[in-house]
């Protein structure tokens, strides 16, 4: 059989799918089938910092060369029932700081002998960071995991006392990755993926590792930029975020592909208003402005995605039109979602509803500029009785009596028109979104589904740019008309300024021509 050419012993084996079938057997077979099965069987790895020696043992110089994807999973330190009932201190926070840094370097010190020549690009995705003694249903990597578990706690109501936090043990500790600079280069890793992972990490952290990364073409990370009472915790994670960008970005040379997720898991609370940097301090939005500024001039960025607290300085700067140096002028795909709530405080909709709804016992805390979460206090003490007495109550911003909410023209038209004078200089461009997602009232589409929620937007599609993969182009009108210029919206009856209207329609227009199919549209969708 070892005559057989080896594209034969591949057809034959993608064949043996029954998970009964004994393929490892096949390995010991011959040498073509060795290398059938081995190709089928490290193609996509899922590695534990507490295997890194056994991978390095198995994944040897002949077998590199099969490696597609790693799924790095980082356990941290365990710890005891006694403690479910505290929150992390900075004992904890640092412990878990050491282990997540040594479960990185020691990857990257594995990985950086790997020949692309020889072994080619893989992906290497941090699957998950947990604790073995965190609940099954709270790590995202789990079967076990349940999304209804996130925002849980076990109290006792005799005592009325916490007698288990669940994952808001660890809600406010973010892991930090230690001495990035000295992580080796690592070439063979061409895309690095970050979803949903348990426990949080810096919003630093993934663009530190990329920095390492010299071959890095497919940037996806999760953050946790969003909506919390902590007011200064979050504006300090947002400074060190601007840094990084600054720093890196521009370094990336060869980078197509990158998407930033910094949106909540909720969508509405107008308590949250307070801004994201301190008042007095700067006219537009720090981060905005660093990542349009640190991509600009990435000429290889073909696709850039952004979901987070944002401000019209991400499309333009703040300088008079005729002044602003061509920027993004290869990039064919911008998508960003926008929360509702702007950098510099307020939101970029209003709630009518609000004075005359009044408080009721969901009714948020008055957020401190200066006060810090539980497990940050002076003394032990203190973070226990603040563990003894937490409430879900002040920490979510969500407010499900919010049924309906009203552009803010003063806010939304400066940001659209950013958005619209970035367009018409990216000669490349094939599709523009820009959206959020807002409070409607009840109806025959959202009662269906139990949501109050809608999209709005706008989308623009270059001719022969078919509708994205996003549930909202699912819509019939996105694949209609498809070989002409084409611009939507979804703004739920918003009447809008002529001026703006004319603006986005210039879209593509020299190069394309004056054609243009606008339509305004229902993009809601079950989920």
């Amino acid at each position: 059989m070892d005559r057989l050419p080896q594209l034969i012993y591949d057809e034959i084996s993608s064949l043996l799918q029954d998970p009964a079938f004994d393929k490892p057997a096949l390995a010991t077979i011959s040498r073509p089938w060795q290398a059938v099965i081995e190709r089928h069987t490290f193609r996509e790895i899922r590695l534990r910092n507490t295997d890194l020696d056994r991978f390095q043992e198995i994944v040897h110089y002949g077998r590199r060369r099969y490696v597609n994807v790693i799924n790095y999973q980082i356990i941290l330190p365990a710890y005891g029932d006694d403690v479910r009932c505290r929150f992390e201190r900075e004992n904890d926070r640092r412990a878990n700081d050491e282990v997540f840094t040594t479960a990185i370097h020691r990857l990257f010190h594995s990985l950086k002998t790997w020949d692309v020549h020889k072994d080619g690009y893989i992906t290497l995705r941090l699957e998950d960071v947990y604790s073995s003694s965190d609940h099954p249903s709270l790590r995202h990597s789990s079967p076990s995991f349940k999304w209804s578990d996130i925002l849980r706690l076990h109290r006792d109501w005799d005592t009325d006392c916490n007698v288990d936090l669940w994952s808001w043990r660890w809600q406010y500790s973010y892991l930090r990755l230690l001495h990035p600079s000295k992580l080796p280069a690592v070439p063979v890793v061409a895309s690095f993926f970050i979803p949903h992972i348990t426990r949080h990490i810096c919003d630093r952290v993934p663009i530190d590792i990329a920095a390492r990364l010299p071959s890095l073409r497919v940037g996806d990370w999760r953050m946790n930029d969003w909506e919390i009472r902590y007011i200064a915790l979050r504006r300090a994670h947002r400074r060190d975020l601007v840094q990084a960008v600054t720093e890196v970005f521009p370094r990336l040379s060869v980078l197509r592909s990158l998407t930033l997720h910094m949106s909540s898991m909720f969508f509405w609370n107008p308590n949250f208003s307070v801004g994201t940097y301190p008042p007095g301090e700067s006219t537009v939005d720090p981060l905005s402005d660093a990542i349009r500024t640190a991509t600009a001039g990435i000429s290889t960025l073909r696709d850039l995605t952004i979901s987070g607290t944002i401000d019209g300085s991400i499309f333009s700067p703040s300088l008079p039109y005729d002044l602003v140096e061509p920027y993004w002028q290869n990039l064919e795909y911008l998508t960003v979602h926008f929360e509702t709530g702007r950098p510099s405080g307020g939101h970029y909709f209003w709630d009518p509803q609000q004075a005359a709804r009044g408080p009721n016992h969901e009714e948020l805390l008055p957020i401190s500029e200066t006060e810090v979460p539980p497990g940050y206090g002076p003394n032990e003490e203190e973070d226990a009785e603040a563990a003894i007495s937490f409430s879900l109550r002040g920490q979510r911003d969500f407010d499900p009596r919010v049924r309906e909410v009203h552009p803010d023209d003063d806010s939304l038209v400066p940001l659209i028109e950013a958005f619209g004078r970035a367009c018409l200089q990216m000669p490349a461009l094939k599709r523009a979104e820009l959206a959020t997602v807002i409070p409607v009232p009840p109806g025959p589409n959202t009662a269906r589904s139990g949501e109050n929620k809608s999209p709005w937007g706008l989308w623009y599609f270059s001719p022969g740019t078919p509708p994205g993969a996003n549930p909202l182009e699912m819509h019939p009108a996105f694949s209609e008309d498809i070989h002409h210029r084409r611009l939507f919206w979804d703004i739920n009856g918003w009447r809008l300024d002529m001026d703006l209207q004319t603006l986005l329609r210039s879209i593509g227009s020299e190069r394309y021509g004056k054609y243009l199919v606008e339509r305004f549209v229902d993009t809601w969708v079950p989920r």
